[in-house]
């Protein structure tokens, strides 16, 4: 623990455990912090294997505190969700975290979340993947005929979420949310994030969208372009 921030973010985790779940059978450090990406306005996010399984936050140590408690069965079933879809949250902080406490039962938790982590998601049914093209056609649809540029600002915001599921779940990857769309973008494809994000920029600088259009379109071709003549979902 050479970084200052991040000896303190450790000890202040420690110090947390001892005080809130001095009984814990196990408990983990992730997030910025561990990974070396923290900032002014990051949190200390500890998963903690317990009896009942809940989220609680809290502030310490002047530290703003997130604390993911499980247990065994819970954690686990946690897991299966996320391979199902798509977005790793528990997965990610279990396989990045850092002992606080549990030894080798906590050390084979992490081994076991860097496994999943490194297998990535289920594949996506063919219906699910249409059931994104749809929602992409759509929206593209929305925005291609809009003339109010108030609304086209939501179009694109929905344009961005199914498409950047379309995306990876496509290529069993592992999808985000937030600024983690960017980043699993990113992770899979670093080119194609950034021509996507060069397009979101156009759209929300300029209010050009017709980069975005001819970017969407392009991904979506290969996969048999816009998707709404004869799709058919079950309710």
């Amino acid at each position: 623990w050479e970084d200052p921030l991040k000896r303190d973010a450790f000890h202040t985790a420690r110090a947390f455990i001892d005080s809130y779940f001095p009984d814990c059978q196990s408990a983990v450090l992730s997030g910025s912090v561990v990974r070396g990406e923290e900032t002014p306005s990051s949190d200390l996010d500890i998963v903690i294997i317990d009896r009942e399984p809940f989220r609680k936050s809290f502030y310490y140590c002047e530290w703003p505190i997130e604390a993911f408690v499980h247990n065994q069965d819970s954690l686990k079933d946690a897991f299966f969700i996320e391979t199902q879809h798509g977005i790793p949250l528990m997965t990610r902080l279990c396989a990045e975290g850092m002992v606080i406490k549990g030894g080798r039962d906590t050390e084979r938790m992490i081994e076991e979340a860097k496994k999943s982590l490194i297998e990535g998601p289920s594949a996506l049914s063919l219906n699910k993947l249409n059931e994104l093209r749809y929602a992409i056609s759509d929206s593209l649809d929305d925005l291609e005929g809009s003339e109010r540029p108030e609304e086209d600002i939501y179009s694109v915001s929905s344009l961005t979420e199914s498409l950047h599921q379309f995306i990876l779940r496509s290529n069993r990857r592992w999808a985000g949310e937030g600024k983690w769309m960017y980043r699993s973008l990113r992770d899979y494809d670093e080119a194609l994030a950034g021509r996507l994000t060069e397009c979101l920029q156009s759209f929300y600088s300029h209010q050009e969208k017709n980069k975005l259009i001819s970017f969407v379109d392009e991904i979506l071709a290969p996969h048999g372009g816009r998707l709404f003549h004869d799709y058919y979902a079950r309710f």
